[in-house]
């Protein structure tokens, strides 16, 4: 009886310093990242307080108008680039083909897009299109023009240089 108690005293013992052992043992498991959906900024999507950006339509391709862009990245997440733009009226030379695929939800304004077939298609506010990588054409803005893009990221960077806004 004796050896008997020795040995079922030991059992419990083993299992009360595993269960010790466990419990105190220093937790390695990591927290999984919580992703979050992104809100736009409905001001910037309204046009209100839009800073002012550097010309990036070279002025001999300016046709008429003026070239006086406004925007802002509204995510730079790790495949794409959302932005809010805005420019005056102005129409522009596209002669040299779009380097990438963009989408374009008009916001305020209207867009004419004239292929090089002489093709034209407008498109108003709330009106969506994607300008495909190779457009070529003119890319006419009236009104007070804004637009929401989505770009895909490592083609952005080739054309604007990498880094966040």
């Amino acid at each position: 009886m004796k050896h008997r108690m020795h040995w079922v005293l030991g059992k419990s013992i083993g299992i009360a310093l595993y269960a010790i052992l466990l419990i105190s043992a220093p937790v390695v498991a990591e927290e999984a990242e919580v992703v979050r959906a992104v809100k736009m900024d409905p001001d910037k999507l309204a046009g209100i307080n839009l800073p002012a950006e550097e010309p990036f339509i070279a002025p001999k391709d300016v046709l008429e108008g003026n070239h006086r862009p406004r925007g802002e990245i509204l995510h730079y997440g790790e495949q794409l680039i959302t932005e809010v733009y805005e420019d005056d009226p102005a129409t522009f030379d596209m002669s040299e083909p779009t380097v990438y695929d963009e989408f374009v939800l008009v916001l305020s304004g209207k867009l004419i897009l004239t292929g090089a077939d002489g093709a034209s298609q407008e498109y108003v506010a709330g009106d969506s299109l994607v300008v495909p990588k190779g457009f070529t054409g003119t890319w006419k803005m009236l009104g007070n023009y804004r637009e929401l893009i989505v770009i895909e990221r490592d083609a952005y960077e080739k054309a604007y240089g990498t880094g966040e806004e």
